[in-house]
């Protein structure tokens, strides 16, 4: 294993390379309500995209069925946000459980979809209700300051022959690789456990689970991934995570704060729509791709 394969330390924060690195005042977003909006809704982003990412989460939750096998039984999603994946996966025929550290999307998921998730930051109660046949970690994985709390509790929680489904943001990307400073996967207040393929791998093996499939391609995130980092590259300072973000989350207020600034990047989703997708489709054939979505089956006892 080489040094740019090796786990990385979960207990320091990541450098503009993707891996552990010194830094101060950084700190999880999954031990606060920042990441959600005080709302009935709790999105992050702008309601505009917000019936996208419905559509990308029940897409999802079909394609977790075709890639995994699994026809029935009980799904748990940590991190589970608003709910918008456990929904589909109810209306699929699943019976569903989830967790949030956050009373807001707690709160979203009772309002949207009926959905009673589990504020915690630990999986110790859902131990106690497992075994489950599929466990879910949809961009929460970065976030884990301690993630052997979960890791360890993993070979109880997942019954044998069930699955873990993880998706992290490619460290190693071609987006990350053009422009960290305003990838949108580089949020490295929040993403203070990045974790390389090898070291996932590696962690999920010494629990007992066998990889069965890797992926490098998101629906919800590849082309803003990369969308994102060209607009730095391009365009330098003027174009940090934030600016981007901001535009994503309430995009006429950055439009009136920015108009040019603003407009130039609205454009930009078209008329960089064509490198996008050639570097989309060439970091996903060269393990580049802008995610790494990761399917394990555990071992049988």
């Amino acid at each position: 294993m080489t040094s740019e394969d090796r786990p990385s330390d979960s207990r320091r924060p990541a450098n503009d390379d993707g891996l552990a690195g010194t830094g101060e005042n950084r700190h999880s977003v999954y031990d606060s309500d920042e990441y959600y909006a005080d709302s009935a809704r709790g999105a992050r982003l702008t309601p505009v995209l917000e019936w996208m990412l419905r559509v990308l989460d029940g897409r999802r939750a079909r394609d977790v069925l075709a890639k995994t096998g699994i026809r029935t039984g009980r799904v748990l999603d940590v991190g589970a946000g608003d709910g918008k994946f456990l929904f589909f996966m109810r209306h699929l025929g699943f019976d569903v459980s989830g967790t949030t550290a956050s009373r807001r999307s707690a709160s979203a998921a009772q309002a949207q979809y009926g959905l009673s998730l589990d504020v915690t930051e630990g999986l110790e109660r859902e131990v106690a209700r497992g075994p489950f046949d599929l466990v879910t970690y949809w961009h929460v994985f970065e976030h884990l300051e301690d993630p052997s709390r979960h890791t360890r509790l993993w070979p109880a929680l997942v019954r044998p022959g069930g699955f873990i489904a993880i998706e992290v943001p490619n460290v190693r990307s071609v987006g990350a690789r053009i422009c960290r400073r305003s990838w949108l996967g580089s949020d490295e207040k929040h993403h203070v456990n990045p974790q390389t393929r090898a070291s996932i791998l590696e962690t999920l093996r010494g629990v007992g689970f066998d990889p069965v499939r890797t992926e490098q391609f998101s629906g919800k995130y590849s082309h803003a991934y990369l969308w994102s980092a060209l607009l730095g590259r391009l365009f330098g300072r003027e174009y940090e995570f934030n600016g981007v973000l901001g535009i994503l989350k309430a995009p006429i207020a950055a439009v009136r704060g920015r108009p040019l600034w603003t407009l130039n990047a609205l454009a930009a989703v078209v008329y960089l729509a064509p490198l996008v997708l050639a570097l989309m489709l060439y970091g996903t054939m060269t393990n580049q791709g802008e995610v790494l979505r990761i399917y394990a089956r555990r071992r049988s006892a």
